[in-house]
């Protein structure tokens, strides 16, 4: 399981897994993409994120952020192509599709509850998306 939708009042909350935290990284990236428009797929827009933030919550908080806004001014759906970390630093490869409308308008993700754990041999992390 990649990631599953959690039960939350007004807004959409999520659990992610990943067996290392790329992993971890581009399942919450799809998560995205999934809730943004299912099915989506092409590759006709290219782009590069680097992001850089004081913890692995934040980062992946900040790149999801990058990704949607990518999203809301192209009018497309991301998925993550190549992810390289340097610490708290990442720099990625996307590439997306264009599309008429989204399934669901996903406004911001946020800090709330934004945590990235790693359990056993598995990461985590719960976020809050705003819609």
């Amino acid at each position: 399981m990649k990631y599953k939708i959690l039960s939350h009042t007004a807004d959409l909350r999520l659990e992610v897994y990943g067996k290392t935290i790329e992993e971890l990284f581009k399942n919450a990236a799809e998560a995205l993409a999934d809730i943004q428009k299912k099915g989506a797929v092409g590759r006709e827009l290219k782009e590069r994120i680097a992001v850089e933030a004081a913890s692995q919550s934040a980062l992946l908080v900040d790149f999801l952020n990058d990704i949607l806004a990518k999203s809301q001014i192209n009018k497309a759906v991301y998925r993550v192509d190549s992810l390289d970390f340097a610490g708290n630093k990442l720099t990625a490869k996307i590439s997306g599709a264009k599309v008429e409308k989204f399934d669901e308008d996903v406004k911001a993700v946020t800090y709330h509850e934004a945590d990235v754990k790693k359990d056993g041999d598995l990461f985590t992390a719960k976020l809050v998306l705003d819609i």
